[in-house]
């Protein structure tokens, strides 16, 4: 099950739980993730912590109630669980901006927060972000960072804490501009922190070398040493770095090996994105930290691959020729094969496997592709054979295609803490090839060779 089929269910259960009391706990659990993973992923695919979103679900449909029954008001606050009518008053004003008793006097008024419903945003969806973010997996030393924050909930009007911030930058930090990290790049931070379902806290500050003295009216965070995937957003920072944590949530994590670990997500913004500089907007560059963990169960699968025959096309490299190229070759001339065999190229699935890397004075890239069942013809002078693989027993992991070495990575990570299984030094990946190209968000299955203990 996909992400937005994880959050699709988690939204449908909310709907038919909707007047009965929803831990969030129970989410959780219904979409397999971590609570700190979880939370972030339902907000990047919905635009609302968990319970904002339950509680006004809950206010719409108490306010259909209000306008289309004479039902009690507190009937109706009971009956979605609120614990008395003025706590269901409070929460109404703060969505409608009016009482229980004057809606209900307005009965033309119709509520306006409707369920969510991800398959139908996704066909109005535009293309999500032109220039993929260049991602790193790196650690970050423990940190020290002074600066402001304020607490942000949804139906709780907070200040704009960046105004607020640059507005009192010469009077509160200009006495401890002498303490900060690295002051020649101007690096200011942004850090999420201590959230929960309901909401966040938004940090804005700097790095500095001591918190012995903190101004007041400030606040000292103390950044332990973290592991982080890093996304350098490009482009427009007001546009980009939207997309970008769009692309994190929706693109790069379903095909990762990793969840967000407990702590801060971190926005570094330095010289590459100063305005007073005069950097052009399109060449704006700032970096998103998420804290990351690896995943020790998830996306993993295990299969018994039977017997089978397979169309097969090997691609000699040498030193000196660029990798890519020899891997360009193998499945231009194993795509173009399967177009003559009239094989369906709306869902082509090639596997691949190198022997040999780039650097070696001879290597190899073998593509080949299951037949087994498919009437094909090789010619005589056809670039391509047939020959029968042994199948066996693998464990299979998702990746994306751009995403493959650190996934390859983390699997090895993971597969280090198992003790049922031993790997066989058999492996190859898998292509799920749409519209008969290879691109960087080709969807790739990676199988390694295994056996039980």
């Amino acid at each position: 099950m996909d992400y937005e089929q994880r959050i699709q269910s988690v939204l449908n259960y909310i709907e038919t739980h909707v007047q009965e009391d929803i831990p969030c706990e129970s989410l959780v659990a219904l979409a397999g993730f971590s609570k700190s993973h979880f939370l972030r992923v339902f907000e990047a695919y919905t635009g609302f912590t968990v319970m904002s979103y339950v509680r006004s679900r809950k206010l719409h449909l108490a306010a259909e109630r209000l306008s289309y029954s004479n039902d009690k008001i507190a009937d109706i606050a009971y009956d979605y669980g609120f614990e008395s009518h003025d706590v269901f008053g409070r929460a109404f004003k703060r969505m409608y901006g009016l009482t229980p008793e004057n809606y209900r006097k307005r009965r033309f008024l119709l509520p306006t927060f409707h369920a969510v419903n991800l398959a139908q945003q996704q066909k109005g969806a535009v293309a999500m972000i032109k220039t993929k973010p260049h991602t790193m997996i790196v650690t970050k030393p423990a940190m020290k960072l002074i600066g402001i924050e304020c607490r942000f909930e949804d139906g709780v009007s907070s200040p704009d804490l960046w105004k607020q911030y640059f507005d009192e930058w010469q009077q509160t930090f200009g006495n401890i501009a002498h303490l900060r990290v690295e002051p020649e790049k101007e690096i200011d931070y942004a850090l999420t922190v201590d959230r929960d379902e309901s909401g966040y806290t938004y940090f804005i500050g700097i790095e500095v070398t001591s918190v012995d003295h903190v101004p007041p009216g400030t606040t000292a965070r103390l950044i332990p040493k973290t592991k982080y995937a890093r996304f350098t957003a490009i482009g427009p920072v007001g546009e980009s770095i939207g997309r970008t944590y769009d692309y994190i949530f929706k693109e790069w994590f379903p095909y990762s090996s990793f969840q967000t670990a407990a702590g801060p997500i971190m926005e570094h913004y330095d010289m590459r994105c100063a305005t007073h500089l005069g950097i052009p907007s399109d060449m704006q560059e700032m970096d998103i930290y998420i804290p990351i963990e690896l995943v020790l169960t998830q996306t993993k699968e295990i299969i018994e691959l039977q017997p089978y025959r397979a169309a097969y096309y090997k691609a000699a490299g040498r030193k000196g020729r660029k990798w890519q190229q020899v891997k360009k070759e193998a499945f231009d001339v194993m795509i173009t094969w399967a177009l003559s065999q009239g094989i369906d190229q709306s869902d082509l699935r090639i596997r691949a496997h190198n022997n040999g890397g780039a650097t070696e004075e001879k290597f190899n890239y073998e593509v080949y592709m299951d037949v087994t069942g498919i009437d094909v013809s090789i010619t005589e002078d056809s670039l391509i054979s047939l020959m029968d693989h042994e199948g066996g027993l693998f464990i299979v992991t998702p990746a994306l295609h751009r995403m493959l070495e650190p996934t390859g990575k983390a699997f090895c990570e993971w597969f280090e803490q198992q003790e049922k299984y031993k790997m066989t030094g058999a492996w190859f990946e898998e292509f799920l090839i749409h519209g008969g190209k290879v691109t960087l968000d080709t969807l790739i299955r990676i199988h390694y060779g295994v056996k039980r203990l």
